[in-house]
């Protein structure tokens, strides 16, 4: 089977790889495309790799344009050269959905896996999905109703942030004990970002507010890959809170509750069965055209997912460490409810192995 793959992004990286070690299992797979180490790792035949791509995205469209015509140029002849069996758009849309023009222009198969999510924003790419790509594999539940009354070709195959839920501490015991942690007292865990502005923006007022449970809690900050310990140590440096770097699922499972920045984080919290606060905070112009562009109620997926407000929220100048002091209370005083609300979100991706399940799609339609 010959596989035409775009991954623009690490976490695309990381996704597209689990799926393709679970297409090699049903197929001899030859692998061509864009893609960064995870993907290479696994004989990908790469013409340019997530660095590159991932530069186009922060810098923007118009400083990057002859890298862009160049990339799409090189890429259009490599299908024409290759003849895949499919082509695989990983996430990535503003590339991905004009890239599935052309693939499919050349009579190329399809699929798109890890759908657009244009419930949030772009609604109008619906009609580039349903014109342009044979098959959407999509992540989220609710999702593949909401494809499905646009008449395009859709299967729900859970979420593969499951397959990288991987800890490193086999109980709560292990874990206090590595981080020199009291076992009789319950830890809140510490979700700040990955990114320095959302770290400055958040981490703050996460300090400020764990001084007032000192007595009571434990406080972990789990530092995301990539991120400078030491940024993270100036916000710490004056407070009992602990860094714990590279186990951000173990500060996830062994928490009484969360303080979670918005993001992805927020639905691996709750699939570790964490009630949790959400908090977001950018800069107003950011926040100004955000909320011209998103046409969600809800910041948080947990949220989203259900339907109704199952996690608190503190948006921009609600996210102090007054109201976070607040709600952690809220939550406390009934914590058997929010523990059953986000149990609700964790049931509706049990059972499903997201990259196999994937594989098999793309397997039957070849």
């Amino acid at each position: 089977m010959k596989i035409f793959m775009i991954a623009g992004e690490e976490s695309g990286d990381i996704h597209g790889s689990n799926l393709i070690r679970q297409l090699q299992k049903l197929a001899d797979v030859s692998l061509y495309g864009t893609g960064g180490d995870n993907l290479k790792s696994l004989g990908q035949k790469q013409y340019f790799n997530t660095e590159q791509m991932t530069i186009i995205g922060l810098d923007g469209i118009v400083s990057n344009i002859p890298f862009i015509f160049r990339m799409f140029k090189t890429l259009e002849e490599k299908l024409e050269e290759i003849k895949p069996d499919v082509v695989i758009l990983v996430d990535y849309p503003g590339f991905n959905l004009r890239f599935a023009k052309k693939a499919q222009a050349k009579g190329c198969k399809v699929v798109y896996y890890i759908a657009p999510q244009v419930w949030a924003w772009h609604y109008s790419r619906v009609h580039k999905i349903k014109k342009y790509i044979d098959k959407v594999l999509c992540i989220l539940p609710f999702e593949e109703e909401l494809f499905k009354r646009e008449g395009i070709n859709v299967t729900y195959v859970g979420n593969p942030v499951l397959d990288n839920m991987n800890y490193k501490f086999e109980n709560r015991s292990e874990f206090c004990k590595y981080f020199s942690l009291d076992e009789n007292k319950e830890v809140i865990g510490l979700l700040p970002g990955s990114r320095k502005r959302e770290i400055a923006g958040l981490l703050p007022e996460m300090i400020k507010a764990s001084k007032h449970f000192d007595d009571n809690f434990e406080f972990v900050v789990a530092k995301a890959a990539g991120v400078d310990t030491n940024i993270i140590k100036e916000y710490t440096y004056n407070s009992k809170v602990k860094i714990a770097d590279n186990c951000t699922y173990d500060v996830m499972k062994y928490s009484r509750l969360a303080w979670v920045c918005s993001g992805t984080a927020t639905l691996e919290t709750a699939l570790n069965q964490t009630p949790m606060i959400l908090l977001y905070k950018v800069g107003f112009l950011s926040w100004f055209i955000g909320k011209m562009l998103v046409k969600t109620k809800f910041a948080g997926l947990p949220n989203i997912i259900e339907g109704r407000e199952i996690i608190p929220e503190l948006l921009q100048s609600d996210m102090n460490a007054e109201n976070i002091i607040n709600k952690t209370e809220m939550i406390l005083s009934d914590y058997d409810k929010y523990t059953k609300d986000i149990k609700k979100v964790s049931s509706k991706f049990d059972q499903i192995d997201p990259s196999k399940k994937a594989a098999e799609e793309i397997f039957s339609i070849v």
